[in-house]
């Protein structure tokens, strides 16, 4: 066995089938003993059976799989792994003389201070692709005689500022001092950044003519766009980290402000402007930082400027992120309103939460009706001229035509000032111009139409399979998840009555089917006068002032003996009570619609109801079959008559009553608060998090760019 130092070689390999034969074979065949040699090749994730083909051609080298595209990560794993004591890096397309190793040891030996040596790199045609590197005005940098013939006039052995990483030799104790490849590099420039780290740590790089090795130029890149890109970003980077005084300057010299490629500079600034959060301290940067908001208010638009200043601080970690919510019906007591309230109450620690609403309401308006603390949140009232001028309670996109400017445009407007817009009733013309924004949809209530812009949306919720499947159906869209909404109205339990409780807003256009239920109830004491004596029903719901529906309601319950209870607009005490007392939970929603929309498109109401031991007896329609066991926790109707006898028979069986209350409690608990708020706090978590994080450019996706 040789007593030679160990040697590994680190291949990374992204899709270089073509290139790995010639590859491999040189290393095989290097002018060193083969048990001194340590081959690995790390793969990014390739899909062209390079794994394949290296477990079956090559079994003596070791494969690693990455976890992600990052030729600079690929380097950390690889030397992770390794048993050398010097540590090659090799790209796939390169391919080495029998003597390269053997010649930069020699080297190694004579300079005990040399970190890093590399050779002549050339093409396939002899012509020299590096020598080195070296740093041109403005911080560009370039390889010392790319394309030149070789003529002998870089035969000289010397030291270099810096080496192409095709084909370098490393002493594990340099890699070990100066630590690992920075991974934010992705690819290209992270060589110029480890030969000045070198240097900062005291070793030297060097070059020595007589090891040869051949290199398919950006073969391992596959094209021009990729190494345009990432050397133009990480120039920055490069930057921030060890010239940071000329950082801002950099920006007139980029390729991208040259090419006007702005939202790419805005990426590179922004991963530049955190590696300055990194590497130096908040008096020595704030001065950069001046001068960098100065330039990006000459370059960009409001409110780009701004959007830059307010991320980065939500990457230094020194402001919360900030999310708008808007509902044009916020002004209403309903579910959709409940939903989005409990969502606040739940994201307000962490988030600073603002609720924009068309309408009068307060924040007190809101804790009142839905029995939450929302102290943490903010409240913004903005008007639309629209339907202001025209006296309307309520905000309907219907009314916009074609030929019309967009009345949202207000609410738009003011998504720039936010990092992340919530739109959580369904309003499909509100464009969202925040970095992220979400679109929850508790049901498509129109076509596609004037103004559409639910496609511009970061993510869409939708609150039920109903809605989803018309989502499909009139959208064309997949929701990117399911969020059920919350509802946790367990009360005091209190003795049951023979109570028929109805809780829903009094809509103006009677969708909610007050007035049927009330024929119903009617219908029931008539049919049914001994069965259903003392039982009452009682009709809770919203209401804006003036509401023509809710006039014709009290009108024909005028003559009921007081055995019809209306009371809009109660208290979440109040509410409370009703659900605790009352036995049997009426919803006839979507009773003899054809149109999806004026179904329940959930329940929430009805959820509310079982979590207090009330039978629901709702339309078959909407979202009600998604909460309701039919016969077991509730019945589903598709007529009065069947509402009826539902109803008779609960009330002249007390037994299959007091069953059916308790399999609606245990079915309305799986629709609790609790699951809601784990999916909420994980989602947006990740949304946090990662907008705090510079993303990584994905190779794969800048090529397809």
């Amino acid at each position: 066995m040789s007593h030679l130092p160990i040697c590994s070689a680190i291949v990374v390999n992204y899709n270089g089938l073509r290139y790995l034969k010639e590859c491999l074979e040189s290393l095989q065949q290097l002018d060193y003993p083969r048990d001194c040699l340590d081959l690995i090749l790390v793969d990014n994730g390739s899909s062209d059976d390079s794994l394949d083909y290296v477990r079956q051609t090559f079994p003596e080298v070791r494969l690693f799989i990455n976890s992600e595209n990052n030729f600079a990560k690929a380097l950390n794993l690889g030397i992770q792994h390794s048993k050398g004591e010097y540590i090659a890096f090799i790209n796939n397309d390169a391919a080495l003389d029998s003597q390269w190793l053997s010649t930069l040891l020699r080297h190694f030996n004579k300079h005990s201070n040399m970190g890093t040596v590399g050779g002549k790199i050339k093409f396939k045609d002899g012509r020299i692709n590096s020598v080195g590197h070296r740093q041109l005005p403005n911080y560009f940098w370039d390889d010392i005689g790319l394309g030149e013939p070789d003529k002998g006039q870089y035969d000289r052995p010397r030291e270099v500022e810096g080496l192409c990483w095709a084909a370098a030799l490393f002493r594990k104790a340099c890699l070990v001092d100066v630590g690992a490849v920075d991974e934010a590099f992705v690819m290209y420039f992270e060589d110029v950044d480890y030969a000045q780290r070198c240097r900062e740590k005291g070793w030297k790089l060097g070059y020595v003519p007589e090891a040869i090795a051949y290199h398919v130029h950006g073969g391992s890149s596959q094209g021009n766009t990729l190494t345009e890109y990432f050397c133009n970003r990480n120039r920055f980077l490069y930057l921030a980290k060890h010239e940071p005084e000329q950082f801002v300057e950099a920006i007139e010299t980029s390729v991208f402000t040259k090419q006007k490629q702005y939202e790419r500079l805005f990426d590179a600034l922004l991963a530049g402007a955190q590696k300055l959060w990194q590497h130096h301290d908040l008096r020595a940067i704030e001065p950069i930082l001046e001068r960098l908001q100065v330039k990006l208010i000459e370059l960009y638009p409001h409110p780009v400027p701004d959007r830059f200043c307010r991320r980065l601080q939500s990457i230094a970690g020194d402001c919360k992120l900030s999310i708008y919510i808007y509902d044009h019906a916020l002004h209403f007591v309903g579910g959709g309103q409940k939903y989005v309230a409990t969502l606040a109450s739940i994201l307000q620690h962490q988030f600073d939460i603002t609720f924009i609403g068309n309408k009068p309401v307060t924040i007190s308006d809101l804790e009142t009706w839905y029995g939450l603390n929302l102290s943490r949140c903010h409240l913004k009232i903005i008007p639309l001229s629209f339907f202001e001028k025209r006296r309307m309670a309520n905000i309907d996109s219907s009314m916009v035509s074609p030929e019309m400017e967009n009345p949202f445009d207000p609410i738009s407007k003011e998504s720039e000032d936010c990092d992340i817009f919530i739109n959580v009733n369904q309003l499909e013309k509100v464009q969202p111009k925040s970095p992220i924004s979400i679109f929850f949809c508790h049901f498509p209530d129109s076509w596609r139409n004037t103004h559409f812009a639910v496609d511009d949306y970061t993510f869409l919720i939708a609150n039920s399979h109903f809605t989803i499947k018309w989502l499909k159906r009139r959208w064309n869209l997949e929701p990117t998840f399911l969020l059920y909404p919350p509802v946790d109205m367990t009360t005091v339990e209190l003795p049951k009555e023979k109570i028929i409780l109805s809780v829903a807003r009094f809509e103006a256009g009677g969708s909610k089917k007050q007035i049927e239920e009330i024929e119903a109830f009617l219908k029931l004491r008539a049919v049914y006068p001994t069965d259903m004596e003392g039982w009452r029903l009682v009709l809770v719901g919203g209401s804006t002032p003036g509401n023509p529906y809710l006039k014709t309601v009290l009108k024909r319950v005028q003559k009921s003996e007081d055995a019809i209870v209306v009371l809009p607009n109660v208290s979440s005490t109040e509410l409370k009570s009703w659900y605790a007392r009352a036995s049997i939970f009426w919803h006839a929603c979507g009773l003899g619609e054809v149109n999806p929309q004026r179904c329940e498109h959930f329940g929430m109401a009805t959820v509310e109801a079982m979590q207090n031991y009330c039978v629901p007896i709702t339309f078959n329609g909407g979202g009600q079959p998604e909460i309701i066991e039919a016969g077991q926790s509730g019945f589903l109707f598709d007529t009065t008559n069947r509402l009826c006898e539902y109803t008779h028979e609960l009330a002249v069986n007390p037994d299959r009553l007091s069953q059916m209350q308790n399999a609606a409690f245990d079915r309305g608990r799986q629709f609790s608060i609790k699951p809601f708020a784990q999916k909420v706090k994980a989602f947006f978590s990740i949304l946090d998090r990662e907008y705090r994080t510079v993303p990584l450019p994905d190779p794969a996706e800048v090529r397809m760019r």
